[in-house]
């Protein structure tokens, strides 16, 4: 079982997708320069062709990445909850939330979190609005892994 510090969560939010960004600015630059290439020969059908061939990749590699971007920004909100969970029950332990730890990077019933060696089961009202903690044991305390 894994545990995710609240440090590892907060920074999970904050990674771009870098190869879609560089594929995206390659794309922009021989796009610009097949279209330049093909307003100083118009006679030469192969920069026409390979311009068109750039706008459908550029159009593809911008769809790609704007669904790619719309999953982030879920996750990214997934995520921001659970911090928010993880800074609540740092407020209410009197503890700081940099020594929490979950189990899981969204808000689900029974998720657990590590407050150094003590964890606790959290429960959720129907709306998620209130949590409730509970003391745990674990089985196999080995068996734990702490994400930081």
């Amino acid at each position: 079982m894994t545990f995710y510090s609240y440090a590892y969560l907060v920074d999970q939010n904050k990674t771009p997708n870098f190869i879609f960004i560089i594929a995206t600015i390659i794309l922009a630059i021989a796009l610009l320069f097949t279209a330049y290439r093909y307003y100083k020969n118009r006679n030469d059908n192969k920069y026409r062709d390979l311009l068109i061939i750039f706008l459908f990749a550029m159009v593809l590699v911008v769809g790609i990445n704007y669904n790619n971007y719309e999953k982030d920004l879920d996750v990214n909100n997934k995520t921001n909850q659970t911090i928010e969970l993880m800074e609540s029950i740092a407020k209410n332990k009197d503890v700081s939330a940099k020594k929490l730890y979950s189990n899981s990077s969204t808000l689900a019933e029974g998720m657990l979190i590590k407050n150094g060696k003590t964890i606790y089961r959290v429960s959720f009202d129907d709306n998620q609005n209130s949590y409730t903690l509970t003391k745990v044991g674990l089985v196999n305390k080995d068996d734990v892994k702490i994400q930081k």
